[in-house]
């Protein structure tokens, strides 16, 4: 953290060829943001509060991922200081995001093209946090509701699960290098793997893929990277979501309306 916060700039600037594929649209503030957010919980010291004052700055999303961790740390910071600058930033996030963000017709919350599951499930974890803290204009039963339609909508609310190897006609060609090379390591693995019609030789069970257009369309294409790739940020949120829920499930707090 010390290195980051001395030497500060953008990763793309310094490593330039990344930022063909990469690049750091939200700049350098929320990652110090997050990472001074976690060392005080962690910690308990106050110079990283005083950290997380600094660049905080007010600052609005209007998504939580790999390049904007802004509102992900707001959620921490807002559930450790019990502070209401940090509450209605949250609240005000979370209701837009319910509320009047652009759904599907099936009910995805749709916030950008690629990997838009990625979007819906990480906000869907965010606002399930938030559900606990304590603030009027914060409705717990529907944030919880909220993060429950959207992890349903992954596992197969849609008509079909975007998740391999679970639930009804879920995806058989994820854009994943290892599950489409052949099982047996003698076989050679190269392009014609990649481009065959077949579904992938091995299943990476519980991956989460990139989803749906607009309008709820999908194809299980592997060369489809935009809504067919896999990644470790596509499934961090969705996880945590579910983890979530089941948590509440075993507690007997699930919002009922929904609940199968």
């Amino acid at each position: 953290f010390d290195f980051a916060d001395i030497y500060r700039g953008k990763y793309s600037d310094s490593v330039p060829q990344a930022a063909d594929f990469y690049n750091s649209w939200s700049g350098y503030e929320d990652e110090l943001f997050w990472s001074a957010s976690w060392l005080l919980i962690a910690t308990g010291d106050t110079y990283y509060l005083d950290k997380v004052e600094e660049f905080f700055g007010n600052r609005d999303a209007s998504q939580i991922s790999w390049d904007d961790k802004t509102m992900a740390a707001t959620v921490l910071i807002a559930r450790q200081t019990g502070e209401d600058q940090y509450k209605e930033i949250v609240a005000s996030f979370c209701n837009r995001m319910i509320d009047s963000q652009q759904r599907t017709p099936q009910g995805m919350v749709w916030i950008d093209s690629w990997g838009p599951l990625r979007h819906a499930e990480n906000v869907a974890f965010a606002c399930l946090v938030a559900a606990d803290i304590e603030h009027p204009s914060i409705d717990q039963e529907k944030y919880q509701q909220f993060a429950m339609e959207q992890i349903h909508y992954a596992l197969g609310d849609a008509g079909h699960s975007f998740v391999v190897g679970f639930g009804e006609n879920p995806p058989q060609r994820p854009h994943h290098r290892s599950s489409s090379c052949p099982v047996d390591p003698n076989e050679v693995c190269d392009w014609s793997a990649k481009d065959s019609p077949n579904p992938n030789p091995s299943t990476l069970w519980g991956a989460l893929v990139g989803g749906p257009d607009s309008d709820d369309s999908y194809t299980d294409d592997r060369n489809d990277f935009v809504h067919n790739e896999v990644a470790c940020d596509y499934n961090a949120g969705f996880q945590s979501a579910l983890a979530g829920l089941n948590t509440l499930a075993l507690k007997g707090k699930l919002p009922g309306a929904k609940c199968n």
